[in-house]
């Protein structure tokens, strides 16, 4: 049911910049643009004969992002994870080590302050502490809270006003132990609610970004919450004047 959501939104996006494309043309187009990112490259002619069958005779350009128009050197995978972020909230990027990751997010990161976008990046290994000192702890003796890392950050980038692209990057492997406190942050409820009763709203320009090397300790149900993208599967590299 997920799936089918950020398909839906993706067509309802394209169909309001262009009213006057035919709806099966609308729809087409999201089912492969959302789809791409998260094929692994030989599968690619699978997915898209799959399309064709579904949609045959049917060839519509893809929605490019406007400074890949004019920044031609800028590589497909920073569109791709542009077009994720814009429906998903919460974002796997995936791949082994050197395989380009952080590139491609620096890239986008840097994309957004050329367009004035004031965009915030914060970032933490949620495998480099304790399950409290991540999200918090009440004193059983005390009874005081004293905050963690993951909720103090959540809680500063909910708190700035502007409307600029605010990431928490997850940097660390997924560990069945914390991302299970994240399902009520990626689901469609939007919010981290603390033991101390407190609840942290993600608002609509906050994304979680979680760079990992593979989701074989992911649950189906936490992966179904978040966009996929695996830089290494597809070719592309960043050259010319707007290498980063």
């Amino acid at each position: 049911m997920r799936a089918i959501k950020s398909v839906l939104v993706v067509a309802g996006s394209l169909k309001r910049d262009d009213p006057e494309r035919p709806e099966d043309q609308v729809l087409m187009r999201s089912l492969r643009d959302f789809n791409i990112p998260k094929i692994v490259t030989d599968d690619v002619p699978v997915f898209m004969g799959l399309i064709g069958d579904l949609f045959p005779a049917l060839d519509v350009p893809r929605k490019l992002w406007h400074l890949c128009l004019k920044f031609r050197s800028v590589f497909s995978q920073v569109v791709q994870l542009e077009e994720l972020l814009t429906v998903r909230h919460s974002v796997f990027v995936v791949g082994n080590a050197g395989t380009g990751k952080s590139q491609v997010m620096r890239s986008l990161n840097k994309t957004y302050q050329i367009m004035k976008r004031r965009p915030v990046w914060t970032d933490l290994n949620p495998k480099a502490v304790t399950n409290d000192e991540l999200f918090g702890i009440i004193n059983p003796a005390t009874r005081e809270w004293k905050d963690g890392l993951f909720s103090s950050i959540m809680r500063e980038l909910a708190n700035i006003t502007h409307d600029g692209p605010k990431w928490m990057v997850l940097d660390g492997d997924i560990d069945p132990m914390w991302i299970e406190s994240l399902n009520t942050v990626m689901d469609d409820n939007k919010v981290l609610t603390l033991a101390s009763n407190e609840r942290i709203p993600l608002n609509p320009t906050m994304r979680l970004v979680f760079e990992i090397s593979h989701l074989r300790t992911a649950t189906p149900a936490t992966v179904s919450r978040a966009g996929e993208s695996w830089p290494e599967l597809h070719t592309g590299i960043l050259h010319g004047p707007g290498r980063i």
